[in-house]
């Protein structure tokens, strides 16, 4: 039996370590993550570990006394929160350098901090206090309490610590007592990134040179075995003026290592930031990634259904309301109760109970009663607190948590952190620019790097140094490396690249990467060969619509009129130009049913814009594009004017017609049509572009509008005009080759009624697909 113990950074590091000896069948060692190692050499009696959110409440606590707000941190709940990490974070870093805060006014020659430095010794002292009387441990005071547990030592015969970054000098002090008990091993690579950490081996009297990994015994202070590590040849780099071409860029660069015979799960992409790791999810249309950072909770159904419900109660916009509609009442009818329990925490919890039953995914459920559950402890302490921002920093919370991905793809995608002490054969980095590697820290927020420099505290330089660490670990561990950056007016290249030797190399220009992510074309969603349906238009009705549309495209024609397909339409706040086309006819339509001529341009003008206001929607931008019609339509006016002093009046407004031609029904609805002693003129309004045709193309033409309009008007008397009503010009526009197009409409109608059957195919035109609501379903998309 194997009586080792192994130490690692992090399980990752040990799973990819069990998989390399899978094949053995001898005793493998007892591997453990160097905090686990940690926690069993540290004893504390009578002691338990705080939890997070009572750490924040009993910090908020301390922080009650005179001169804390000259931090400038509130101390409201919500505020607090958020600004308690950087506190803890600073405690935290004193304590694992073993620094007594007390002595950091020694540090700070020129007094710069000091009523910092005093506040925070306060704060630290209030704190440590209350820790104290409650019995419960905080690991910034680890140090102070714990005893050295010798018995978890016994009977191991030796330890390797797989050392991938810093030992700070609180874990240092364990080592050497572990060293007096048991053999202890550290393997270490000595890079010039790691010079602070090799200055402390050679206190422990280890000369270490750049370039070599080392099996150090700390027991005996031998050196064990010294390997020349080699850098790889093999590293690409390219830069690109846009962030979303780097998705491209990872995809063939994976696609590249495949085809080089590396294995799936020897690959790995690094994102230094993180939140990339969404956008990739969504170009990975075959699942090849596996997250090591998880889904975000965000994604998750009931955060969806929640976000949505309050969205949608918060800002009255279109797409919240429909969103929550679709969602159904139930869930916004809970989210309205728990707005007007104010502060009733016993409504609010029963709220937040309610909230369960509208989750079904087992996964979801356990993250939301987790963080419930701790969520609740902390309620009582958020009595300034509304409703409202109650809910809303429990979705914070949610929001904050992640999913594990279970799809399964075999190329890991990861932050750099998560890739310490684990080693692939190909690798890709994205975002290699300044600010993301290194990526800057926050917690220099209490004190400068003159101050820390003479505290012997980590600097800033020194955390990023332990980042070009793990960068130059993964260079060198690997067997071929590409990088990307993007190159813009307000992005640049990481200068770690100089340091590295890294220059840039073009392959492929950023049209190709883009025709990767681009120009695929979808597979359609029917079939795409073209392919015969039977159908008959006898004694079918047919209008302009139906016509165009069987003209233009027979697969169109077959989805809207056979299969009876109909796109969905999106509700917007911002209206689209043939919606405020709709409010303007609805208002000519009521403004002549009242009265069908005027004689003065003023009366006009004043009854119309009346009409126009009582078909304003309640919006402000609606109301807005009404305003600029009044504008528009004053021409109008003038124009409407003149007609009716030559006789006109208005006969017949939004008619809806029918008539019997050649063994069809033609149908339509006239948007108006005006009546003199001379015969009637049909007119159809139009707010925005319409199609006129000329001697040259009219044989083409596959809209018959007016030619429909006048074919139905003739049921109500003589047409002598037929005419498009350019609104927002105040003109009207004869329909000039009314007999040809009249003409060519029978031709079609006599085609029509031979029809037995329909070649179902797309239209060879493209263009005729750019706002078709079916270029989706056929793959043109």
């Amino acid at each position: 039996m194997d009586n080792s113990t192994v130490v690692f950074s992090s399980s990752r590091a040990i799973r990819h370590e069990q998989l390399k000896n899978k094949n053995q069948t001898l005793f493998l060692p007892d591997y453990i993550t160097m905090s686990e190692f940690i926690s069993k050499l540290c004893v504390v009696s009578g002691y338990k570990y705080i939890d997070d959110d009572s750490r924040i409440l009993l910090l908020l606590q301390a922080s009650d006394f005179e001169g804390f707000s000259k931090l400038q941190i509130e101390r409201n709940f919500f505020t607090f929160t958020k600004n308690s990490s950087y506190i803890f974070k600073f405690f935290e870093e004193l304590s694992a350098e073993l620094y007594d805060i007390k002595k950091l006014r020694d540090a700070d020659l020129y007094a710069e901090y000091e009523e910092h430095i005093t506040i925070l010794e306060e704060l630290y002292r209030r704190y440590e206090l209350l820790c104290d009387e409650q019995k419960v441990l905080d690991k910034i005071f680890l140090p102070k309490l714990y005893k050295f547990n010798a018995s978890y030592l016994k009977g191991k015969k030796s330890i390797t610590i797989n050392l991938d970054g810093y030992l700070t000098n609180f874990e240092l002090e364990l080592l050497k007592q572990v060293a007096l008990l048991t053999e202890l091993k550290i393997k270490f690579f000595a890079s010039p990134f790691n010079t602070k950490m090799q200055e402390q081996f050679r206190e422990l009297e280890f000369e270490l040179e750049v370039g070599y990994e080392y099996l150090l015994n700390l027991s005996n202070k031998e050196i064990l075995s010294q390997t020349k590590i080699e850098k790889i040849d093999a590293i690409s780099c390219e830069s690109f003026s846009e962030d979303i071409l780097q998705i491209a860029f990872i995809q063939k660069r994976v696609y590249d290592f495949i085809q080089k015979g590396y294995e799936a799960e020897k690959i790995a992409v690094i994102l230094p930031n993180e939140s990339k790791a969404e956008l990739l999810k969504s170009f990975d249309r075959k699942g090849n990634f596996n997250f090591a950072m998880g889904t975000s909770f965000r994604n998750s159904q009931i955060y969806t259904l929640l976000d949505a419900n309050i969205k949608a109660l918060e800002q009255d916009s279109q797409e919240n309301i429909h969103r929550s509609k679709r969602f159904g009442k139930e869930l916004s009818e809970i989210i309205i109760e728990m707005y007007g329990a104010r502060d009733n925490f016993a409504v609010l919890e029963e709220c937040f109970y309610k909230l369960r039953e509208f989750i079904t995914d087992k996964t979801e459920l356990k993250i939301y009663d987790k963080e419930l559950y701790t969520f609740l402890k902390v309620l009582p302490f958020m009595k300034n607190m509304g409703s409202k921002s109650i809910l809303n920093l429990f979705m914070q919370r949610l929001g904050k948590t992640t999913i594990d991905d279970v799809r399964g793809g075999k190329i890991t995608v990861m932050g750099v952190l998560e890739s310490r002490g684990v080693s692939f054969d190909a690798v890709v980095i994205v975002d290699f620019n300044e600010g993301n590697v290194p990526k800057k820290s926050d917690k220099d927020m209490f004190l400068n790097t003159s101050i820390r420099e003479k505290a012997s505290l980590p600097t800033m330089s020194d955390r990023e140094n332990l980042q070009k660490h793990y960068y130059n670990m993964l260079l060198i561990n690997s067997k071929e490396v590409a990088i990307s950056y993007v190159n813009a007016s307000d992005t640049n290249p990481s200068r770690f690249l100089k340091q590295l030797g890294i220059k840039e190399k073009k392959h492929y220009d950023e049209h190709s990467y883009a025709q990767l992510l681009f120009n695929k074309r979808t597979a359609p969603l029917i079939e795409s060969k073209p392919f015969t349906v039977p159908y008959s238009f006898h004694g079918q009705k047919l209008s302009n619509t139906k016509l165009k549309t069987y003209l233009t495209c027979k697969k169109k024609f077959y989805l809207n009129y056979m299969l009876k397909l109909q796109d969905h339409k999106i509700p917007k706040d911002i209206p689209e130009e043939y919606e405020i086309g709709e409010h303007v006819h609805r208002a000519l339509c009521n403004l002549y049913t009242k009265k069908d001529h005027y004689l003065d341009v003023q009366e006009l003008q004043r009854d119309l814009e009346k009409e126009l206001d009582n078909v304003c929607e309640d919006s402000e931008f609606i109301r807005y594009q009404i305003a600029l019609q009044k504008r528009v339509l004053r021409k109008f006016c003038e124009v409407e004017i003149e007609r009716f002093k030559q006789g006109q009046y208005v006969f017949k407004t939004e008619e809806p017609l029918e008539l019997e031609y050649d063994g069809l029904i033609l149908s339509g609805v006239l948007d108006r049509v005006d009546q003199s002693e001379e015969g009637m003129s049909v007119l159809d309004y139009k707010t925005g572009s319409y199609t006129l045709y000329n001697k040259n193309n009219v044989t083409e033409a596959t809209d018959f509008q007016l030619e429909f309009y006048y074919l139905l008007a003739t049921k109500l008397g003589r047409v002598k005009q037929c005419a498009f009503y350019d609104l927002k010009e105040g003109k009207v526009v004869d329909e000039l080759f009314l007999e040809q197009k009249i003409a060519l409409l029978q031709s079609h109608i006599q085609d029509l009624l031979l029809v037995e059957d329909i070649e179902v195919k797309e239209c060879e035109d493209p263009k005729a697909c750019q706002y078709c609501a079916y270029k989706i379903l056929c793959g043109r998309e």
